[in-house]
């Protein structure tokens, strides 16, 4: 028995984990077989529908990566309200491509406190901006007008 074939028998059974490492088979093979990316999303949205975090987190990062941004948010944020903290690192990315810096921030700090690594350098890479940007402004303000000299 192939390993996909183990992955689809447990998967048939409800093995959630097995649901998500099928669906993770599957996804490389899109391009030699189209249909592969609609089952490997049929497996993560009913791994997802059991209400398991991770299988939740896996579908949202599915969506995302699909450009379905709108709807990858939903998962995360279910499996955010459950403590996941890579969902919530999720909805930081989510709401970054948003062009909320504010719930961006608040996501990446809520996974980051809770150990999460990608959450963590966002937050940093997203402070460290901040900071340039405000020193990039003070400089200017330092700066005379164009055209005016001191003393003159």
């Amino acid at each position: 028995m192939t390993d996909e074939a183990k992955l689809r028998t447990a998967a048939e059974a409800g093995d959630v984990r097995a649901m998500i490492d099928l669906a993770d088979l599957l996804l490389p093979q899109y391009e030699e077989a189209p249909e592969r990316l609609a089952e490997a999303e049929s497996w993560f949205r009913r791994a997802a529908g059991t209400g398991d975090a991770e299988a939740m987190t896996a579908f949202g990062q599915f969506l995302y990566y699909d450009d379905e941004h709108d709807e990858a948010a939903e998962w995360y944020r279910k499996a955010a309200d459950l403590g996941h903290a890579e969902a919530m690192a999720g909805l930081g990315d989510y709401y970054d491509f948003m062009g909320d810096e504010e719930e961006s921030e608040r996501w990446y700090r809520r996974g980051a406190e809770l150990g999460d690594e990608s959450a963590k350098s966002n937050l940093a890479a997203l402070e460290s901006m901040r900071r340039r940007s405000a020193e990039s402004a003070s400089s200017a303000g330092d700066r005379p007008e164009s055209g005016h000299r001191p003393g003159a």
